[in-house]
This record gives C-alpha cells, structure tokens and sequence, in this order.
C-alpha cells in the first residue's frame, strides 16, 4: 500500500461500511456491518442515529488500524442514504430517533396534498413527487405529533450529514442531498419557501441548514471523533454525496450509455441526463414524469431516478420472517444464508405458474400505502419457490423502473450494485428480466468509491471527478439475457404489471 489513502464512509438503510483507498493501487481495506432500523409501529421505520455513529466510528477504527504503518489518510468523505430526518440539536446531537426513507407514518398528509394539487404545483421546482419518506412529510408529521421534540431541535439532517456532523462537528447539509430532499429549488439552487408553505412548514425554515459544496473541505475531524475513530485530529472532510449520486459516480457512469441500478434497501435506478433535458422532463404529467430526479455529481448534469423501498433487503425479510427455517440449514451447513437461499432458487428452473410476489413491503412507487403479497400459491410450493416468487419480483420491480427511464430503448446495459450485485444467479435474473446486459463490478464499495473521488477532488488529488473514477476504477463481469429464460419472463411480467394494477392492497 502507498503512503496516501483516501477513506469513503457509506452508510445505507441497511449496512455501513469504511473503506481506505490505496490512491497508488486503487485497491481499498473495507470493514461492514449491518446497522438495520427498528420498526416501534406499523409503517415506521427508525434508527437510534448514535448507535449508528458508534457502529461508523468503530469500523473506521478497525479500518484505520488495518492500514500499514506510514500510510497517510489525506481526506475523509462520506455517503449515506438520502431523505428520511434527523433532527439534532445546535451540537448535532440527535433530539429523537432518527426516521429512516422507508417510513409510511406521513402517508395521509402526503395523500391529501396530491388531492389538493400540491404535487404538481411543487414538482417544476423539486423535480421530485411527494412521497412520505421526505424531510418535508416527516417533519410536518412531527410538527403535528411530537412538537416538543421539533421545538428543541435545531436542524434537519439526512443520514451523511448527521455522520459529517459528529466527524467535524459542523452541522450542515450538502448539494446533492439538497437536491434530492424535495424542499430545494434545483432551478434557484436555494431551498424553496414556496415549497415550505405548500407543506405547512414556514415556521420552521431556520430547521433547514446551509448547503454546502460536494467537493469543499468543510471541516476536519475533531479530537472527540479521533478518540472513536482513529482518524488524526485534523484530517480534511469534505461535503460528500448523497448515496444515490456516490453509487453513480463509483459505478463509473458518466454519460447517458449505461443505466445505474442500485438493488438494496431501495430499488434505486437512474440515467443522467444533461440539465437542458430536466425541465421538459417535470412538464410531464405525473404518471409519466420520473419519480425524482437531482443534480449529478459532475457539473451541468443531473439524474433521472425511478426508486421505490422494494428491492434486494426484501429477501432478507423473507429469510427472517417467512422461511424461518433456511436460517438454521444455513448455520449448521457453515453457509451464507442469502447464498444458501439464492443457490437454492438458482437451481430450481422456473415454472410458468410460479407465484408472484409483489415486493410492496413498505409502498410501492405509486401508492406509500400498498402492502406485499404472494400470489397463486399452491399447495406444492415449497420455501424455494416463495424465494424464488421474491428474487423475481425485485427484479420485475427494477424492470417496472427501468422501463420508465429508458422506454424507446432495451440497448442500455444496467450497472448493478447493492445486495442482489453480490450473487450471479440474481444478476443473471436481473438480465433476463429486463432483457438487458448487466454489468458488475469486482468491487462491492461502489458507494464509498463515488465519495473517495469526490474526497480526493477536494484534496486536489484529482484534478476531477472523472479522472478520479478512473484511477478507482475496477473489473465488470456482463451478464447477457439468455433467450429462453426471456420469453419465459416477459410472460411473467406482463401477468405482473396485471396484478399490479389491478389488485388494491392498501388496507393489508
């Protein structure tokens, strides 16, 4: 390993990781571990945000003492999942738990909002639809439900600016997560007062924090945080990304050739597009615009995103609550479970009256109050074929996405990250199911990659983000459709897409 290293932090709905980038070989030393949310009622989804910081700061440590003596940390940047809130206090000390993207507790009000136009009114400007799991729905919630708890708070934070905040102690958020939060004018570049009376909440502007650059140096890590983390008191930190924009820039997509796809707690699935292109885009109508969209790492650029809380951690739920029992065949096998459960489903040829699964756990892309199911079991379906039912609904899921940013075009290979990016055999699905190549990487820190760039930009390490994914850069496998297993899948899907809008599963 080279004497300077560059540490990307990402911290998912799920997972965290740190990992140190060898600036002279481009290979990394990662430590992870899950950080999974809590559910105290139906449709919330939390996180005790120092819990979370502690785990960070511990896999920092482990990452830090992992480094060969000489080695030089010469910028810190980190991602983490965007929109959710995280209320702190002036020293960015939490004031509640933290409500995570996935959370459903502010359905209602989003409802009433889109009844009363408010969306389309607020959309030009946002460039995203109003969903539940936003700062702005989650604060109005707990402005109605818990404002003692809004009063003593001092700023509203996403996940990477609550993790700078404890490195630097400086509370502030950042560009990108800005722009995807729904409360900022993306055209103005500026958070939107109109935005806030639409939603209710013009009394508590002064809860938004400044906006800072991507790749400015905004601080540096405090003693407090070296004690935790092993980092050296006074390592620049710079503004960092919000998770969706780091994982395109890591997977090395910097033009409109490929599409990212991002399969964990989220179905994250985007295309960049340049500026010019965005506002035509939020002219369309509602059904057919892109669920969101925000500004891009790279200057004059911007993503175009279709996402929705129902991808690969929804296997996860099934392997620990439905098919409890693969969990012990696992242990006593000396197996990976979800390898152990995607070997079993990979070996198993589909059958074209499989079930269904719909992966709607916590809403779908159209309705915050849809709810999962399986459908057209039989009695002869076993543990397998249910897994089998949720790999694929996943991957018909993305397909629902995909097909919305690229719908004249199958040419566009996917690059796929996040959990289902780790087993070929859902790799495999994911291209048959969309009828396009899939491209993976041999590295699975793709998130913390996309924030070691912009790190080493604001250390001038790199003279860009460009040149920076480029020295990052790493081997793909592509994953071709296979004819057969394609005709097999557009049956499925098209009976899919039927369930889909016909079945009304929102009262569970």
């Amino acid at each position: 390993m080279s004497a300077d290293v560059i540490l990307g932090i990402d911290v998912g709905g799920s997972f965290a990781k740190a990992t140190a980038f060898d600036l002279g070989t481009g290979t990394g030393v990662t430590r992870g571990r899950a950080v999974p949310p809590q559910h105290p009622a139906p449709g919330h989804n939390e996180r005790e945000p120092l819990a979370v910081w502690f785990q960070v700061a511990d896999l920092v440590h482990e990452v830090v003492s992992a480094l060969p003596a000489g080695a030089r940390i010469t910028a810190v940047g980190v991602t983490g999942h965007g929109n959710g809130l995280y209320l702190v206090d002036r020293k960015g000390q939490p004031t509640r738990p933290a409500v995570m993207a996935s959370d459903t507790r502010a359905a209602d009000l989003v409802a009433a909002w889109i009844a009363d136009g408010v969306e389309e009114r607020l959309r030009p400007v946002t460039w995203n639809r109003l969903w539940p799991g936003q700062p702005g729905p989650v604060l109005a919630w707990l402005a109605r439900n818990e404002p003692s708890v809004v009063a003593r708070s001092a700023a509203a934070l996403m996940c990477k600016d609550f993790i700078r905040a404890q490195l630097t102690g400086r509370v502030a958020t950042e560009r990108t997560d800005a722009s995807c939060s729904g409360l900022y004018d993306n055209a103005a570049g500026e958070t939107s007062t109109d935005v806030l009376l639409a939603l209710g909440l013009e009394a508590y502007g002064d809860l938004v924090p400044e906006v800072l650059g991507s790749d400015a140096v905004v601080g540096e890590v405090t003693p407090e945080a070296a004690e935790v983390t092993g980092l050296p008191v006074g390592t620049p930190v710079v503004g960092g990304l919000v998770d969706n924009v780091a994982l395109h820039l890591g997977s090395g997509v910097l033009d409109s050739r490929s599409l990212c796809v991002a399969a964990g707690t989220w179905s994250v699935n985007q295309l960049l597009v340049p500026d010019e292109e965005m506002v035509p885009a939020q002219r369309l109508s509602a059904a057919a615009a892109p669920f969101a969209a925000c500004t891009a790492a790279t200057p004059g650029a911007a993503l175009l995103i279709e996402a929705s809380a129902t991808s690969a951690s929804t296997l996860a739920w099934a392997v620990d609550q439905v098919t409890t029992g693969l969990r012990p065949q696992a242990e006593r096998s000396g197996s990976d479970v979800f390898e152990l459960a995607l070997r079993r489903v990979a070996a198993r040829a589909p059958q074209d009256d499989d079930p269904f699964f719909l992966p709607f756990l916590d809403g779908s892309r159209d309705d915050p109050q849809a709810r999962g199911a399986w459908l057209g079991l039989s009695s002869w379906n076993d543990e397998t074929a249910l897994l089998g039912a949720v790999v694929e609904g996943v991957c018909l899921e993305h397909r629902r996405h995909v097909d919305r940013l690229s719908p004249r075009s199958d040419a566009l290979p996917l690059r796929l990250s996040g959990g289902a990016a780790r087993s070929a055999a859902w790799a495999q699905r994911f291209a048959d199911t969309t009828r396009r190549p899939v491209e993976v990487s041999s590295s699975q820190e793709l998130g913390a990659v996309g924030v070691a760039v912009i790190a080493g930009v604001g250390a001038g390490v790199f003279g860009s983000a460009a040149e920076g994914a480029a020295a990052l850069d790493r081997t793909w496998t592509v994953f071709t459709p296979d004819d057969d297993a394609v005709a097999h899948f557009e049956r499925r899907y098209a009976r899919y897409l039927d369930y889909v809008d016909r079945l009304d599963l929102r009262r569970g």
